[in-house]
């Protein structure tokens, strides 16, 4: 499956990790140990004056699908992901709306929401895009991955010990063209005796943390992920502290970690891989100049054990996204 297009939107507003601790009732104390054990300093919001809906808008301007490539079909599915199934309580048919406002969604037939695989969801969404794809529903997928907590009171992107919530969106444009950027080898799983979540027991929650170094291990085998060939993994930005002990059990592994975005934005619920994949490709050289890494490991372990990991390479044919 090709990225055909992609483009993030990282609000520039920051709010300060010890303003939302205290926000939550915490002490400044709190926020002091926070910063320090879990290496947030801040988190990305949405301001008071932009919605949801004109972020997405934004994005989809960025991108300047309006008119397809010559020769390429248009976007004619849309997947809406989001982390948690509270983004539109006001019964608001979002996607149909995104479809509505926009020209490079003026061709859309068929519009899906995934929302019930927190952290993991984007690669959920990305699994949806790939089997309608294959069985030919759909030529092109738009997918727009994003969350904000933005309408909720400030201390809500708090979770004591655990991380901190920020704003950030994402669209993906997939299809089954050859060459350019490919996401192969796509693994999704679920481990249901963490069914709980944020909202499990102390034991659970326990539980879930001691077997997450084996659960990321076993998503990076599943994608055939491999330290000596200069990959990288774009991880979920949970915490530094989390990361910190992975890379303690396994350094070789631990090393290919890129966690450059989480000191500033903070944990942006389903898109962190997305926008550190995003910022891979801002990065990289121009055609014809020679690149350090070709091969890429996108890997989120979202709450409720949702797994969801890819491998992303980059064919020899066609031109980066």
């Amino acid at each position: 499956m090709r990225i055909a297009a992609m483009s993030s939107f990282i609000p520039d507003l920051r709010i300060d990790a010890g303003e939302v601790v205290q926000a939550a009732g915490g002490r400044a104390i709190d926020a002091r140990v926070f910063r320090q054990l879990f290496g947030m300093d801040s988190v990305a919001a949405l301001p008071a004056d932009m919605s949801i809906r004109q972020a997405f808008l934004r994005l989809l301007s960025d991108m300047a699908l309006s008119v397809p490539p010559v020769n390429e079909p248009a976007v004619d599915t849309l997947v809406y992901v989001h982390a948690f199934p509270v983004q539109h309580a006001d019964g608001i048919d979002f996607p149909r709306e995104l479809c509505r406002s926009h020209p490079a969604l003026s061709q859309v037939e068929r519009c899906y929401e995934v929302n019930q695989h927190n952290c993991g969801s984007g690669f959920w969404g990305m699994s949806l895009a790939k089997s309608l794809l294959d069985c030919g529903v759909a030529k092109r997928v738009m997918l727009l991955i994003g969350d904000s907590f933005s309408q909720f009171p400030l201390g809500q992107r708090y979770i004591p010990g655990c991380t901190m919530m920020g704003d950030a969106f994402v669209a993906l444009v997939v299809d089954n063209l050859p060459g350019g950027c490919q996401i192969e080898r796509l693994h999704l799983q679920h481990h249901p005796e963490f069914h709980g979540g944020l909202f499990g027991h102390e034991q659970q929650n326990r539980d879930f943390f001691a077997a997450h170094h084996h659960m990321v291990m076993d998503a990076l085998q599943a994608v055939a992920f491999d330290t000596h060939s200069r990959q990288v993994i774009l991880p979920h930005n949970i915490n530094k502290l989390s990361w910190m002990n992975f890379a303690r059990s396994f350094p070789e592994t631990g090393a290919c970690l890129n966690l450059d975005l989480l000191p500033e934005i903070g944990h942006c619920c389903a898109t962190d891989p997305f926008l550190l994949l995003q910022r891979y490709f801002d990065s990289q050289a121009l055609p014809g100049e020679e690149t350090e890494a070709e091969d890429i490991a996108l890997l989120s372990i979202g709450s409720g054990a949702y797994v969801g990991a890819c491998h992303v390479h980059f064919s020899d044919q066609g031109e980066r996204v």
